[in-house]
C-alpha cells in the first residue's frame, strides 16, 4: 500500500510557497530511522512555512512498475516541485543491489520533479566474495549515475570521506547535512550527592557478541576503578545485551535494560546519565543514536573512524581509534572521574546541538540546498563543505 502522512502543524498546502515530497522505499522494522528523520524534518520545515509530504513507494510488495504507476496517479494533481529521495542501500533492494534506484530517479525527473537525493549511507559495502565485489562495483555505478542525474545531493557525512563524491559533475551539487536527534531533547539532570556514575548505551547492532563483550569489559574495568557503576542499555537490539546481567552478577554494577521506548522516555533516560558509551560504529554525523546523546548534553566516549569529522568533532566527544579498547576505558574513566571535564564536554555538546544538529538548523540547510533562502531563519549560516576534512 502506498503510504503518506502530512507533516505536523500544516493545514494542507494553504500559504505554502515551498513544497517537497520525501520519497521512501522499504520500511525498516521494528523502527524506521529514515521515516523518523523525515517526520522531524517535516515539522521543522513547517515552522518555516514549507511543506514536506512523506510518501513511501512499496516496490517490494507491489513490484516496481505498479508501485511507480500508483505514485504517479497519487501525485499528479498536487505534485510538489521537489522530490527528496531517501537513500539507504537496503531501502531500495533486499540485498544491496540497487540498480533500479537509477530508474526511480529518471522516473521522477520525467514526471517534472526536481530531485534531491539524501544519501544516508554514502559508503560502499565491503566483502571479499565474488558476489561482494560485483555488488561494490554496481553500487559505485549507482551512486555516481544517480548523483549526476539529480539536481542536488545531500550527504550525512563529509563528502571528503568519499572519493566518488569528488567527481566534478557531482561535488558542486553536494551539501553536508548531519542527522538530528530522534529523541526528545532534555537537559541532563543535576546529580545529587551520592549519585552512582551512570553510563548509557543507545542500541546494540547485529554484531552483538563482540559488541556486547566490549561493553561488558569496559564497564567491568570502570567498576574496578570506581566501585559502584550503573549501566543503562536501551533501544533497538538492547535485548542482545541481556547476557550482561549474569556477567555482572556479584559485581558493584547495576544493570538496567529497556527495549524500544517512547520518544519522551528515550530523552529522559539519556538525561539521567553522565556519559554515553558508543561502540556500535565510529561516531559520526550520520549516527542518530550518537546525535541523541549530544542533543541531551551528554559527553560521548567512543571510537573514531573514516566517517568521523566536522561537525561531530565540535561536540563533547572523547574518541580513540577503532579497536583501541584500552583507550576506550581510559577515556571513560577520565570523564566519570572529573566533574569539571564532564561539564566542559556537556557544554560542548549543548553548543553543537544548537549550531549544527537541531532540526531548525537542518531545515535551513535543506532550504539553502534547494536555493530558496526566503524561508531561512534570520542569522542562518551554512556549513561550508570545504571544511569537512575527516580526521
Amino acid at each position: 500500500m502506498l503510504e503518506n502522512s502530512h507533516p505536523v502543524g500544516l493545514d494542507a498546502t494553504h500559504g505554502i510557497s515551498l513544497q517537497c515530497t520525501a520519497v521512501l522505499g522499504w520500511r525498516d522494522e521494528p523502527t524506521d530511522a529514515v521515516e523518523d528523520y523525515c517526520r522531524f524534518l517535516a515539522s521543522a520545515l513547517a515552522r518555516r512555512g514549507c511543506s514536506l509530504e512523506i510518501v513511501r513507494i512499496p516496490w517490494a510488495e507491489k513490484g516496481w512498475r505498479r508501485a511507480l504507476r500508483d505514485f504517479s496517479k497519487k501525485t499528479q494533481c498536487q505534485r510538489a516541485p521537489w522530490a527528496l529521495v531517501q537513500f539507504t542501500a537496503l531501502s531500495w533492494s533486499r540485498h544491496g543491489f540497487t540498480h533500479r534506484f537509477i530508474f526511480l530517479i529518471r522516473f521522477l525527473k520525467r514526471s517534472g520533479m526536481k530531485v534531491l537525493i539524501v544519501f544516508h549511507d554514502p559508503d560502499l559495502f565491503g566483502g571479499i566474495r565474488m558476489r561482494d565485489r560485483v555488488r561494490l562495483r554496481l553500487q559505485l555505478f549507482v551512486f555516481q549515475r544517480s548523483a549526476r542525474l539529480a539536481d542536488k545531493v545531500v550527504t550525512t557525512i563529509s563528502p571528503a570521506c568519499f572519493p566518488w563524491m569528488q567527481d566534478p559533475s557531482i561535488r558542486d551539487k553536494v551539501t553536508l547535512v548531519p542527522v538530528g536527534s530522534n529523541v526528545a531533547v532534555q537537559t541532563c539532570l543535576a546529580k545529587e550527592t551520592g549519585h552512582v556514575p551512570t553510563v548509557i548505551v543507545f542500541g546494540v547492532s547485529g554484531n552483538h557478541p563482540a559488541e556486547v563483550d566490549l561493553i561488558g569489559r569496559t564497564i567491568l574495568g570502570a567498576a574496578k576503578s570506581l566501585g559502584n557503576v550503573r549501566l543503562i542499555v536501551f533501544g533497538r537490539g538492547s535485548e542482545r545485551a541481556e547476557p550482561l546481567r549474569e556477567r555482572f552478577r556479584g559485581t558493584p554494577i547495576k544493570f538496567e535494560r529497556f527495549g524500544v521506548v517512547s520518544f519522551d522516555q528515550a530523552g529522559a533516560l539519556l538525561a539521567a546519565a553522565d556519559v554515553q558509551l558508543f561502540v556500535r560504529f565510529a561516531v559520526s554525523s550520520r549516527r542518530g543514536s550518537a546525535i541523541a546523546g549530544i542533543a541531551c548534553g551528554l559527553p560521548i566516549v567512543g571510537f573514531s573512524g573514516q566517517d568521523t569529522g566536522f561537525p561531530i568533532t565540535e561536540a563533547g566527544v572523547r574518541l580513540v581509534p577503532f579497536g583501541d579498547d584500552q583507550g576506550l576505558l581510559r577515556e571513560l574513566l577520565a570523564v566519570l572521574r572529573d566533574d569539571s571535564l564532564r561539564e566542559t564536554l556537556a557544554q560542548r555538546s549543548r553548543s553543537a546541538q544548537q549550531r549544527y544538529f537541531s532540526w531548525e538548523r537542518i531545515a535551513d540547510q535543506y532550504i539553502s540546498a534547494i536555493g530558496d533562502t526566503s524561508h531561512q531563519e534570520p542569522g542562518y549560516v551554512s556549513i561550508p563543505v570545504e571544511q569537512h576534512d575527516p580526521l
